[in-house]
């Protein structure tokens, strides 16, 4: 007489079982492995962290285990003003870590027309949500060339003589426009190149110090050894 064997797990298979069992529970159905708060660092402003919250479209209660760090990341890195960023869970913590790295505004980038637009080191033009600098140059430029050729300028002038320009137009990477208010005066001037700053701010500085220049709208300094006022 035949016996149809009966097979039975053995007590370590059925502990690995329980084990998995219990795992896929708590990772995926229990609440302690929810996310219990969005961590977002590097956020310089508060514009800035309200998008990345939108982007990340994370959500408290919603499974660690769920959340794709690389899926979250490409979604936050197609802003243009995102340089860098990385995503974390800490699963005892309950908390999922946004840490980002924004590009550095170098200076405002035809802004007239594309209101809060910037530009960084790399020639990359964005607009950082909610940023504001009184202190960057504002440029108006055919190129990012032509606005980081002209941004070194702004860098290249001395403090005092800086603080008087409003704005700056680059027509190549080689000719540039200051408008200033020097002293109250409202004056155009026409730099040229980026050589002899120093000796073209010593002009400047006399001739607006010369009476019959009071009326003066127009300095040009192109030419530093024969300048033109108008």
């Amino acid at each position: 007489m035949s016996v149809n064997p009966r097979k039975f797990l053995s007590p370590r298979l059925a502990l690995m079982a329980l084990v998995i069992t219990l795992l896929a529970y708590l990772l995926g159905w229990s609440s302690f492995f929810q996310i219990k708060s969005v961590e977002i660092n590097g956020a310089p402003t508060a514009a800035v962290q309200a998008e990345i919250e939108k982007r990340s479209e994370l959500a408290v209660g919603e499974q660690l285990a769920r959340v794709n760090p690389q899926s979250v990341a490409r979604r936050i890195e197609k802003l243009t003003w995102i340089k860098d960023v990385k995503i974390s869970r800490k699963w005892l913590k309950g908390a999922v870590t946004i840490e980002i790295k924004p590009r550095q505004p170098l200076a405002f980038f035809n802004s007239d027309d594309v209101p809060g637009q910037t530009i960084d080191r790399d020639g990359q033009l964005f607009r950082l949500p909610g940023y504001s600098n009184p202190d960057l140059a504002l440029i108006s430029a055919k190129s990012p060339e032509s606005a980081l050729q002209a941004n070194e300028l702004f860098m290249q002038l001395p403090e005092s003589f800086r603080s008087q320009i409003t704005s700056m137009v680059a027509t190549s990477t080689n000719t540039f426009t200051l408008m200033s208010v020097i002293d109250g005066r409202e004056v155009r001037i026409r730099w040229g190149d980026s050589q002899d700053v120093e000796l073209k701010i010593s002009v400047i500085n006399k001739l607006l110090k010369l009476p019959e220049n009071k009326e003066i709208k127009v300095i040009d300094v192109v030419a530093p050894h024969a300048p033109i006022v108008k």
